[in-house]
């Protein structure tokens, strides 16, 4: 992909449906990927580690023992994610159902504390700001899928720039076109924005309660 985003993508190139199905198989692999991962080393050390112990090589277990253990730990941990994971991405395809990526940011700010890039910080915000200047309220954002906790939990290449979905006082989905990663974004002080939903004409509060982004969703 090209480094200059704002020549390289313009509104209204995207195929919002094609893009909707994209969303949905990352997030069904990623979540099958890791469950059955993590089910490998949790059910399927054991029963090898006991076959190879058979076969005389008992020293195995030293190894199993840790891989079992962060499988177990893992499987249980990624199993409460899912209804999260099903969640959020039932919002995004209704999102995307409703509204196009009809514009594109090329700047954006994190806000949280000293601008974190790396680690995972208890909650992401952000700013968003159109090539007209345009500035967006603060927006709190997940990445769907959730990146890995030993990962960096912002989506790659956020900062070149995004497409934006939706009706920002009202939230939206976010599309990375240079690394092809998804995220939902709402304000980030709910209340501080209903003014703004309050405004808003029926046809756009209808489109928004249709793409199930009239409430809190994170």
């Amino acid at each position: 992909m090209p480094d200059n985003t704002q020549n390289a993508y313009a509104p209204g190139t995207l195929d919002t449906t094609a893009l909707r199905r994209k969303l949905t198989g990352r997030v069904w692999w990623t979540g099958i990927r890791n469950c059955g991962v993590y089910a490998i080393m949790a059910f399927g050390g054991p029963s090898l580690g006991a076959d190879l112990t058979r076969a005389g090589l008992s020293w195995v277990f030293i190894i199993m023992g840790p891989i079992t253990l962060v499988g177990i730990i893992g499987f249980f941990a990624t199993l409460p994610s899912i209804p999260v994971a099903v969640l959020l991405t039932r919002s995004c395809r209704r999102t995307l159902a409703q509204y196009s990526f009809d514009t594109f940011c090329p700047q954006i700010t994190k806000v949280d504390g000293a601008e974190a890039t790396k680690g995972r910080p208890k909650s992401m915000t952000l700013t968003l700001y159109t090539a007209e200047g345009h500035e967006s309220p603060l927006m709190r954002m997940n990445p769907v899928p959730r990146r890995g906790a030993w990962r960096n939990p912002w989506p790659e290449g956020i900062e070149k720039g995004v497409y934006v979905a939706g009706d920002l006082p009202f939230g939206a989905v976010g599309y990375v076109p240079s690394s092809g990663t998804f995220f939902l974004m709402q304000p980030e002080d709910w209340d501080a924005t209903a003014h703004d939903r309050k405004q808003a004409d029926p046809d756009r509060v209808t489109r928004a309660q249709a793409a199930d982004l009239a409430r809190r969703i994170i």
